[in-house]
């Protein structure tokens, strides 16, 4: 069946909505012709989208699908709009980067200076956020490409990777608080505050515990935001864990410094710890804004001093 452009927006409004009623004030039109949009495509491809309850509709697996795909198409037209309209003021154009905190502290700040000296008039948007999160963002279109972890289930959406670096983490704390080296006891008695449980950092530092047959700590405050993390880390006798780049960054104004372990516990702390990079769908069909933005990102971590 031939998707038509009435439908792209009735699906996407759907699923945000899940409800005919809300979704067709949304989009303007009465609630029978939204009903009648969804009959047309679940008659055209054989399969139920959504299902109906008294307060609205769940989208079925079939339905997920066709959403995802039509929130894609929606931005790809939004993103052909706005580069038109940015050449039309005499713009460079708006270039959207996803990205996790490790390159965060270096890499990227050093990648958005050369290209607003290149490009003054370039408009750039970063979302931060963990790999996984990221990679859905930029299958929906929402994103032109990543600096993230890659995962193997991400091969299904057709993404390349280019790995650029693997950046060791460190066990810290506010300056002076720590004196003396700690052993894997004492840091498990300490309090912490972490990432919440799932993500990468998490795992690699609960592994820390469970590869010799320890409960990972009991006391800890789970946060995602790095102020929090470093504020709590600041104002408290607590413990956290940071990429060496970010330790550095706050270290250089006396604000956290990196705590004295065993070399085996520094060891085990990065042994299942993967690496980042660059994060693309297809290339060939970013706008010249993104592609230009791209390179320059390859250029500055070929760079000795990226």
């Amino acid at each position: 069946m031939r998707l038509k452009n009435r439908h792209i927006p009735s699906l996407a409004a759907l699923g945000d909505a899940g409800n005919l009623n809300r979704s067709a004030i949304g989009l303007g039109i009465s609630q029978p012709a939204i009903s009648k949009l969804l009959k047309e495509l679940e008659d055209g491809l054989g399969v139920e989208l959504f299902e109906r309850h008294p307060r609205g509709v769940v989208p079925t697996l079939y339905g997920e699908t066709r959403i995802r795909h039509a929130r894609r198409l929606l931005n790809t037209l939004d993103s052909a709009y706005s580069e038109v309209d940015a050449l039309r003021q005499g713009q460079h154009g708006h270039v959207r980067i996803g990205i996790i905190l490790t390159p965060c502290a270096e890499l990227l700040p050093e990648v958005v200076r050369r290209a607003k000296q290149r490009f003054p008039t370039l408009n750039l948007s970063i979302r931060t956020g963990s790999s996984r999160d990221l990679m859905a963002t930029l299958d929906e279109g929402e994103l032109d490409f990543l600096i993230a972890r890659f995962f193997a289930e991400s091969q299904q959406h057709g993404l390349r990777f280019e790995p650029l670096a693997k950046e060791p983490m460190r066990i810290c704390a506010r300056a002076e608080l720590i004196q003396q080296p700690l052993n894997r006891a004492e840091l498990n008695a300490a309090e912490w505050v972490l990432p919440p449980s799932g993500s990468v950092l998490r795992q690699e530092f609960d592994a820390l515990f469970q590869r010799i047959g320890m409960l990972p700590p009991a006391k800890v405050v789970n946060a995602e935001n790095l102020l929090m993390v470093t504020t709590l880390v600041e104002k408290n006798d607590m413990l956290t864990v940071l990429l060496c780049d970010v330790l550095a960054h706050y270290a250089r104004y006396g604000m956290l410094a990196g705590v004295e372990v065993s070399v085996d516990i520094d060891d085990d702390l990065n042994q299942g710890l993967t690496a980042y990079g660059i994060i693309t769908q297809n290339e060939s069909l970013l706008s010249s804004a993104a592609r230009s933005v791209l390179e320059l990102l390859r250029e500055t971590v070929a760079m000795p001093s990226a």
